[in-house]
């Protein structure tokens, strides 16, 4: 029963907080999740395909049972539901490649000028797993109204089996793809080791879905823990085959360590290994990530509120740098408007290169969805429009007060758009989002529910 589907009230978030954490962890099926995905021809003004061949003009794409079946002008599809929108473009979902949803409860909550990290640490203990999907439940239902379909959801409050499972389970409920990096409690110390026992307990039970959810690791790496530690939580990644994530460089200090040195110099990097952030990395260390093949994910917003610094975005994209993009976390970036993100980074790197557009548009809109992809292992997968990908889809209205007349459309996409001109979306074949509204989401008591989840931690946490 997916508890957030369709109408709840407060009564039924009681019935939520008071389920024991073993019922949490139990896979969960949802009215989104278990839609039965259905044949589809969407015919649009233009078909954005983020591939070599281009785009389509007047364009459409067939979908049946999730998959797409064909993509061109003059396409029948007899039987098919026909949606027919020509005052829009129709272009892949957006990905997300780095996203703390756990603590979506708090948005806004940055601590002001004592810090966003010593405001979290006094309440991330005080986390119960309902907490945890509650904040990954709220983070998937607006990345799913943003016309985010893939995510990264990289949780450094795991607390323990049941908190990782009850974020897995509202991954399950969403609808969404994704992948669940299994981190660590925020107040873990240098010394200590992530639990690889539960992460193993974790990793027995993900894949029994639909293939939407996948597994991953999040540490803390060469800047944040013991060298020891470190490197036994590396190895295991690569033994248990899971794609691994860490922060690095993030301010000026750390990156004095020269840990990106250390991985290269020891064969520690590769496609397996993303980094994020990389705030102060240097030319040299831009050019060892690009020859290892390592992504970089890239948070423009937090990386400026919180203080990181500029991200070097065109220092990296110069090396050849894999990039994506990413919100990093709500109560930093506010929102999870990613065509924002976009315009953040685009403009960061204009104003560092004190010229215009020293990177394409087009550049930033393939960082969102197809170099998305590749960072996350799924560039066969989704991330770009041609036959035999995953449905993964979304509308974005050309024609709105914010967006018509559109001269050209990458520098719309990139400066204009919104969250809210998104008006249908479209995850693995199920439709997600429709005439602008998300379907079989109660918004009101979710965030309702999510209220409630805060009021509770700040009351264990002593700050009631």
């Amino acid at each position: 029963m997916c508890l957030l589907c369709g109408p709840i009230n407060r009564r039924r978030f009681g019935a939520l907080a008071g389920l024991a954490a073993s019922d949490l962890a139990a896979p969960a099926a949802s009215s989104l999740a278990a839609a039965v995905r259905g044949e589809y021809l969407i015919r649009a003004g233009r078909v954005l395909t983020m591939e070599p061949g281009g785009d389509v003009e007047g364009g459409a794409v067939h979908v049946r049972d999730g998959w797409i079946v064909a993509v061109g002008k003059a396409i029948e599809a007899p039987g098919a539901t026909l949606i027919d929108r020509p005052d829009a473009v129709l272009m892949p979902g957006l990905i997300d490649t780095h996203w703390h949803m756990w603590n979506s409860v708090g948005r806004g909550l940055a601590g002001g000028q004592a810090g966003y990290w010593p405001a979290w640490r006094r309440l991330a203990p005080a986390f119960r797993p309902d907490d945890n999907y509650l904040g990954a439940r709220l983070a998937l239902a607006e990345a799913a109204y943003s016309g985010i379909t893939t995510v990264h959801n990289w949780s450094h409050n795991t607390r323990g089996y049941d908190h990782a499972m009850a974020e897995i389970r509202a991954h399950r409920e969403s609808g969404l793809r994704g992948r669940f990096a299994f981190g660590y409690p925020q107040e873990m110390g240098p010394g200590a080791r992530m639990d690889f026992a539960a992460l193993e307990r974790v990793q027995s039970e993900v894949g029994a879905d639909d293939g939407l959810t996948s597994l991953g690791m999040c540490v803390r790496g060469p800047e944040r823990s013991e060298a020891a530690i470190w490197r036994e939580e590396w190895a295991f990644a690569r033994a248990q085959k899971l794609p691994l994530s860490v922060h690095i460089a993030i301010t000026r200090e750390l990156a004095k360590q020269q840990a990106i040195a250390t991985l290269a110099r020891e064969g520690l990097l590769g496609p397996d290994i993303q980094l994020v952030h990389a705030t102060h990395a240097t030319v040299e260390d831009a050019r060892a990530i690009a020859a290892s093949g390592s992504p970089v994910s890239l948070s423009p917003w937090t990386e400026l509120r919180v203080g990181f610094g500029i991200p070097p975005i065109g220092l990296l994209h110069d090396a050849g740098v894999k990039l994506s993009l990413s919100i990093d976390n709500t109560p930093l970036a506010g929102n999870a408007d990613f065509f924002n993100v976009m315009k953040i980074a685009l403009n960061i790197a204009a104003g560092s290169a004190e010229r215009q557009e020293p990177i394409p548009a087009r550049t930033f809109l393939e960082w969102a969805t197809i170099g998305g992809a590749s960072d996350l292992g799924l560039a066969d997968v989704t991330g770009s429009i041609r036959p035999h990908k995953r449905a993964d889809l979304i509308l974005v209205d050309m024609a709105d007060i914010n967006t018509g007349p559109t001269a050209d459309l990458d520098a719309v996409l990139t400066h204009a758009a919104q969250p809210a001109n998104v008006s249908f979306v479209m995850a693995d074949g199920r439709i997600l989002k429709e005439a602008g509204r998300l379907k079989d989401v109660d918004v009101p008591a979710l965030v309702h529910a999510a209220e409630d989840a805060l009021a509770g931690i700040r009351a264990r946490a002593g700050q009631g």
